[in-house]
């Protein structure tokens, strides 16, 4: 009789594990991320690292900044949104477009925007690759 194994493969991870993994690789390789989402194109949140308060509240204003960036980048001719920052004295909220979602972060005003930017566009290829999948 053969062993099953443990440890699951990614592709045997549940939508909701995939989401929530995604957002606690992020947080953990940056201590400055205070909150992130994950949010449907419509302002629903599918996933939050830590769960809060206001989160329906971030979750719906965070889908409207992207689709308003959206269409003001689309009336000036330019095309693929990548992300949005607000920049503010106690820190930045970024919001990225992942297809069908959104992943919206809030940092500290210490936060290494380079390099977030970077693994935060990664991690929306690889969050809209997983929803056009599903």
């Amino acid at each position: 009789m053969e062993e099953k194994s443990e440890v699951k493969e990614a592709s045997d991870q549940t939508l909701s594990e995939a989401l929530n993994s995604e957002l606690d690789v992020l947080k953990s390789e940056y201590p400055e991320i205070s909150s992130a989402a994950i949010i449907s194109s419509d302002g629903l949140l599918m996933a939050v690292r830590p769960a809060g308060a206001a989160d329906d509240k971030v979750a719906a204003m965070s889908a409207f900044l992207l689709n308003s960036a959206n269409k003001s980048a689309s009336s000036l001719g330019w095309s693929g949104l990548g992300y949005v920052m607000v920049n503010h004295p106690d820190g930045y909220l970024l919001v990225a477009d992942a297809g069908k979602a959104t992943i919206t972060l809030s940092t500290s005003p210490r936060a290494k925007l380079g390099l977030l930017l970077y693994d935060l566009k990664a991690s929306a290829k690889r969050l809209k690759e997983r929803l056009d999948g599903d």
